[in-house]
């Protein structure tokens, strides 16, 4: 396994001189989150945009079509895999079978800390609250008809990813040492909307509102967000719209919602599997 593996996890790390460290300027996607409450301008696991959430937050103009998904987390309950700073996401388009995938995801505190790696499909820079965050990701298609994300097979899912020789080499050992004690989050269900924001001077962001619920309505909670992505190269401008809608949301005031920080991790305190 690379050195990547014995390394990512930790706090203190010193690679910056390493020749396969990874540089800022190779994160070249940026993903900037605003979370929010919702108030009574929507019901509960909504699966349709209302007239009172679109007045809200009427500085966005929303597609009336709805994206539907269903998440779910596989780790062991002592967390093997985050031990080493690696997420795997299970995630099923419900209302784009095809772009179903598997995502295997290494999480460092900076750039040079994620080593040896190659072949991803993405390193990103997550922004919420102004806090930065950074990930590298490998995405592995996969067909509904083979996974059900309510009840997963995990042999099936690691099966899928070994054929992919650079995750079967980041997950491979981990999955071979743990594979009787494997399990999975709470399914989350996700509805989402597309939309822009009415000033001009943003009008080629494409804006996605989320909202995440429990697929089994237990607990009864709900995580919604504002969110944009956009390239490295238009990192002022990105600010810049990330700064205004941030202001126009707060100023909406509707109420923090039950999770402002990362979904995933919430999603893992709220699992009984991982308690």
């Amino acid at each position: 396994m690379r050195n990547n593996l014995l390394l990512v996890g930790l706090v203190n790390l010193c690679l910056s001189s390493s020749a396969y460290a990874l540089s800022p300027e190779q994160f070249t996607s940026l993903e900037y989150h605003v979370n929010t409450g919702v108030g009574k301008t929507l019901p509960y696991a909504a699966d349709k945009i209302t007239p009172e959430f679109r007045k809200a937050f009427s500085f966005i103009k929303f597609d009336e079509d709805t994206s539907i998904k269903l998440v779910t987390y596989i780790d062991t309950p002592n967390r093997a895999f985050k031990e080493k700073a690696i997420n795997i996401r299970v995630r099923e388009h419900v209302t784009k079978p095809r772009k179903s995938k598997i995502t295997v995801k290494l999480r460092a505190a900076n750039p040079e800390a994620f080593g040896d790696v190659s072949s991803y499909k993405k390193a990103e820079i997550d922004y919420t609250n102004g806090k930065a965050a950074y990930s590298v990701s490998y995405d592995i298609p996969f067909s509904p008809g083979d996974i059900d994300v309510k009840k997963v097979d995990y042999e099936q899912v690691f099966k899928i990813l070994k054929g992919n020789s650079t995750v079967w080499e980041i997950v491979g050992d981990i999955y071979e040492a743990n594979k009787k004690d494997l399990a999975q989050t709470v399914v989350m269900r996700t509805h989402g909307w597309e939309g822009k924001l009415e000033d001009k001077r943003f009008d080629d962001i494409e804006i996605d509102f989320q909202l995440w619920t429990p697929y089994y309505r237990q607990p009864r909670v709900s995580f919604t967000e504002f969110s944009f992505k956009g390239s490295l190269k238009k990192k002022e401008r990105l600010k810049e719209a990330y700064d205004y809608l941030f202001e126009q949301v707060n100023a909406v005031n509707l109420g923090e919602g039950d999770n402002q920080g990362s979904k995933t991790t919430a999603t893992f305190k709220m699992s009984k599997a991982f308690k």
